[in-house]
């Protein structure tokens, strides 16, 4: 799946956004405060994550891509399979953003694979909306922020 979408912020703070989330993710996963400068390519931890009929799964997760501010890839492997995340960060003419979203999955099996594709298949309308919509508060988000700070 993918989605594309402009926001009104630049760059280094939609980023910065994006690195603290991460470190809080990592905060919370390993119980060790982590700053977002203390985030690279190739950072791993373990966490635990509920999936969709709420069993708990122990997920390893690795950051693949921290590239400030304009990439940003991780994944995130289960005994299914590894779901992976990409956000592409690039400075439009209007000094706006474009950010590219993509997220995928491929199974520790055939079937997991094509189990995964039959049902994206079904809820893809719904997950667009989910990260447009998550987008758009990561913009507002960080509007206030800026608020807060003049």
């Amino acid at each position: 799946m993918e989605v594309s979408q402009k926001l009104n912020v630049e760059a280094k703070e939609f980023f910065n956004a994006l690195a603290s989330s991460v470190a809080y993710d990592i905060s919370q996963a390993t119980g060790k405060k982590v700053n977002p400068d203390q985030i690279y390519s190739g950072y791993r931890y373990k966490k635990k994550m509920k999936n969709k009929m709420g069993q708990e799964n122990h997920v390893d997760v690795v950051i693949k891509q921290f590239v400030s501010p304009s990439c940003y890839e991780a994944s995130f492997r289960t005994s299914h399979g590894t779901n992976v995340i990409f956000y592409e960060v690039e400075d439009s003419k209007d000094g706006n953003i474009m950010v590219h979203y993509r997220e995928g999955f491929e199974g520790e099996s055939t079937s997991y694979s094509l189990n995964y594709k039959i049902v994206s298949w079904f809820y893809q309308k719904g997950s667009k909306k989910r990260v447009s919509r998550m987008l758009s508060s990561m913009e507002s988000f960080i509007k206030g922020q800026r608020t807060k700070e003049n």
